[in-house]
């Protein structure tokens, strides 16, 4: 019997991905655990064991092709390809119900029925005859284009050369889903200017400790990641999130740092930070971004968390507001730490300060309790020495 590969839920708060890349071919052999494709979902692209055994014989999705997770995206036979058996398999698995459109469609678009497979059910769709189309032709499943009526001003068409290259897999889905956190969750914004002096010289005291006995380089991410712990605990609020129109707390402190590789963003997720040493946050920093970088990171090392650090200092940027990184509440945005004209003692000096700006679900919280959320974060950093406690 032909074995259907579905795409995988890969993680709890998947719903859909894309395949990126396909490791076999039609007709190839494949056997259980082999790696068939990669899947890119909205944090990370991973690659997909086959769960079954036999003859890759359909593919159905193209790559970078968003689909909902358990659509049959691909199908082995138990024969190989030219075995007369493999046909009469197949014809026997895609006998189903074809509803009037759908048939009207593949008649339009040239589609030999008896190789669409119904993604749910036993009845095949429109959707299904555009989908399996548009996977091979290698173009879009688009309806037959209607000429116009005459007083339709004439359309320009871009030679292919002119043509935009198509969106990858990885920037259309983060693109899908910053576009639906803007729209759903109702963003405000505070921002304060905090004092950096006390963390740079602590900084500079510890990098050679640091360095010789737990062989990690401290940087200020770490210790703006262990100030958001440290505050998340006192405030447990802040650890909620919106869910299906309830709030929900979470029972761990878990905080999640943006991170740029070459195939995009993604946020690897340090657990329990309140627990961790501030050398502890650095060496799981290091490790996580290393893996981010290489393109190893798994789900779990992403999933949840309680709220996002995005910091941009190294860029030279010096304030900046984040879109929030779903279902978190909050997501804080740090500049460069930079020397800027502070009055100290009614005087104005250079002070090293950084701009801390918080992004919040106003769903979740109110206007005070994200402000004293940041209050807390600000006096953490201008007396990091609390943060080795």
């Amino acid at each position: 019997m032909p074995y259907e590969i579905l795409m995988p839920q890969l993680g709890l708060t998947m719903t859909e991905g894309a395949v990126t890349t396909w490791l076999k071919n039609p007709g190839d052999r494949v056997e259980k655990g082999d790696i068939v494709f990669t899947v890119q979902t909205d944090k990370v692209e991973m690659e997909v064991e086959s769960f079954g055994q036999g003859y890759l014989d359909r593919i159905l999705v193209a790559p970078d092709q968003v689909v909902p997770v358990g659509t049959v995206i691909a199908t082995l036979s138990d024969h190989a390809p030219g075995d007369p058996r493999a046909e009469a398999t197949a014809g026997a698995a895609f006998s189903a119900a074809v509803s009037p459109r759908a048939r009207r469609v593949a008649q339009e678009l040239n589609v030999d029925l008896a190789g669409v497979k119904p993604a749910k059910g036993k009845r095949i769709t429109e959707d299904d005859v555009r989908l399996f189309h548009r996977a091979n032709s290698g173009g879009s499943a688009a309806a037959p284009a209607i000429e116009p009526p005459p007083s339709t001003p004439a359309r320009v068409i871009v030679p292919a050369a002119e043509k935009p290259a198509s969106l990858p897999a990885t920037r259309k889905i983060t693109a899908e889903r910053m576009a639906s956190s803007f729209q759903s969750a109702p963003h405000f914004y505070l921002g304060v200017e905090a004092n950096a002096a006390e963390l740079v010289r602590l900084r500079e005291s510890l990098v050679r400790h640091a360095t010789d006995r737990f062989g990690v380089k401290l940087t200020y991410t770490d210790f703006f990641l262990k100030a958001i712990a440290v505050a998340l605990t006192e405030q447990p609020r802040v650890n909620e999130s919106w869910s299906d129109g309830n709030i929900v707390r979470r029972e761990s402190i878990d905080v999640g740092f943006a991170t740029q590789t070459e195939n995009g963003l993604v946020v690897p997720v340090i657990r329990k930070g309140d627990r961790l040493s501030i050398f502890d946050v650095g060496r799981e920093r290091a490790a996580l971004t290393t893996k981010a970088r290489d393109g190893k990171l798994s789900l779990a090392e992403i999933e949840g968390g309680s709220a996002t650090l995005s910091n941009l200092g190294h860029a030279g940027i010096d304030w900046f507001q984040a879109i929030l990184n779903p279902p978190q509440s909050v997501i804080l945005a740090t500049g460069r730490i930079a020397k800027r004209p502070v009055v100290v003692d009614d005087e104005i000096q250079a002070v090293p300060t950084v701009m801390l700006n918080l992004s919040a679900d106003h769903r979740v919280l109110d206007g005070m309790a994200a402000a004293a959320f940041l209050a807390r974060v600000r006096e953490l950093i201008e007396a990091p020495a609390l943060l080795l406690v």
